[in-house]
């Protein structure tokens, strides 16, 4: 299995589209909006948010853009042919996952990076740990959820179905948009999204705020959905072989 996750990140970095797409944007939009935005007497908070939204928008991005790769891989029967191995019926879909979390990672340590060289983000060693593993942690439902997207998508359809997943995500749950410009109604909609309280959990450990229960309970509760039904999905796809 660890070979099979190897190669996988390993392909996955190699693609030009992945690396602009969802390393090099949310770069380009730190530096763009931190321009416009950060300004003024709350301009060191302000760019705090602002790395924070984008390293999620990236990492929420390369996430669920692994689900294409999985449409394609059951369109030309990959996924038939790794039944017939050693490897077992879960191992595919844990290492499909694992891949979903660690393609994550350039684009936050990245965005990081250049707003603490470029952008003078401060904070302590121990408040950039908080905040990093806050954010990749919060990633865990999007895993699940590109994982779902590969399970029913076809390959002409996965990247559509990927992009509109990504966008709803981002906007609804105010990464893109800021949550407290949202209409009321919205906002509550907001509430409910893994990734407002992806952001809002990783903000608040860079204030040194306590963790909110409401937070953690809705982004371990979309990841336990929707891995469960990653799980039925995948099950149903073996029946048919």
């Amino acid at each position: 299995m660890g070979a099979l996750l190897l190669a996988e990140v390993r392909r996955l970095l190699r693609s030009p589209r992945f690396l602009i797409f969802t390393v090099g944007f949310p770069v380009v939009y730190l530096i763009v909006f931190t321009g416009i935005f950060a300004t003024g007497p709350d301009a060191a908070a302000a760019t705090v948010v602002l790395m924070i939204n984008m390293a999620a928008f990236g990492a929420i991005s390369a996430s669920i853009s692994t689900g294409g790769r999985v449409a394609v891989e059951r369109s030309i029967g990959w996924n038939r042919q790794l039944r017939l191995t050693p490897l077992p019926a879960w191992g595919y879909v844990a290492t499909k996952a694992a891949v979903a979390m660690l393609v994550a990672l350039p684009a936050l340590l990245l965005v990081f990076a250049v707003a603490g060289v470029v952008e003078g983000v401060h904070l302590d060693a121990l408040t950039w740990v908080r905040v990093f593993l806050a954010a990749w942690i919060g990633v865990l439902p999007f895993a699940a959820i590109g994982l779902l997207l590969g399970l029913v998508a076809t390959p002409d359809s996965a990247q559509g179905m990927s992009t509109v997943t990504m966008l709803v995500f981002s906007l609804l749950g105010g990464v893109l948009i800021p949550a407290q410009v949202l209409p009321s109604g919205m906002l509550t909609v907001a509430h409910l999204l893994p990734s407002y309280w992806l952001t809002a959990i990783a903000q608040g450990q860079a204030s040194g705020a306590a963790l909110p229960i409401e937070g953690v309970a809705v982004v371990l509760g979309w990841f336990l959905v929707a891995g469960a039904a990653v799980a039925v999905r995948y099950r149903r796809d073996a029946l048919r072989v």
